[in-house]
């Protein structure tokens, strides 16, 4: 879940609410294989570039951002994604590989299809 804040003098602040990344990470130092769900951290990124591209009006930020969202989006719907979100559409019996993707190669497929996407937009 991603919170986005937005007071009277049009300051925004995000945040990505997580409460298993500190858990991933230790198993990470350890050498161990992880499944960490980065969207709300990137859409915390991608709600404060969009502001900051309303603000100085930066089509192309805006763009940006816009774009690696679908990417993200487009992603999980081809049925890539993190263990967290493969137990929601599986359930509790899924499988590395079969239902869901280690970390890096989730953000991984996210780059391909965003990489894809934005040669579109900049050529």
């Amino acid at each position: 879940m991603t919170s986005v804040l937005l007071n009277e003098d049009d300051v925004v602040e995000t945040e990505a609410a997580h409460g298993t990344v500190t858990r991933h990470y230790r198993q990470w130092q350890k050498g161990q294989p992880t499944s960490t769900n980065p969207v709300a951290s990137i859409f915390a990124w991608t709600r404060g570039f969009l502001h900051r591209a309303k603000l100085d009006n930066n089509e192309l930020l805006s763009k940006f951002s816009h774009t690696l969202e679908s990417a993200v989006i487009d992603t999980i719907q081809a049925g890539h994604m993190t263990k967290d979100l493969a137990i929601c559409v599986h359930g509790n019996k899924v499988k590395e590989g079969t239902h869901y993707l280690r970390t890096e190669v989730f953000m991984d497929k996210i780059d391909a299809d965003f990489q894809s996407k934005w040669k579109k937009i900049v050529g």
